[in-house]
């Protein structure tokens, strides 16, 4: 087979779009919460705690340097509420009685 390009098509959930646009977010920001952990883990650093300005400046490195293709629009307050998620879902854990900072 010739290469075939992989894309990822956006499908309706049946949510409205506010919804589906927090769920895109905190999914896109799960998968780079996890992998900004695990560069952390191989670097030495696997309990440093991860805070959302870390993140934040984080993502916008991927968007600046071109990484990632049709990136969301990501605010402060995005990395906020998928940590609050990550916490609910017993996924981290809360090192401080900060929100802002979250351990893998």
């Amino acid at each position: 087979m010739k290469d075939l390009k992989k894309t990822m098509e956006r499908i309706s959930l049946g949510f409205d779009i506010n919804t589906e646009e927090i769920l895109s977010k905190t999914s896109f920001l799960s998968y780079h919460i996890a992998t900004y952990n695990a560069v952390n883990g191989e670097l030495g650093m696997a309990d440093g705690p991860v805070t959302v300005d870390e993140i934040f400046d984080y993502i916008n490195d991927l968007k600046h340097e071109g990484v990632v293709t049709d990136m969301p629009s990501i605010t402060k307050l995005d990395v906020l509420l998928t940590f609050r998620l990550l916490l609910k879902t017993g996924l981290g854990k809360q090192t401080t009685n900060n929100l802002a900072i979250l351990s893998n």
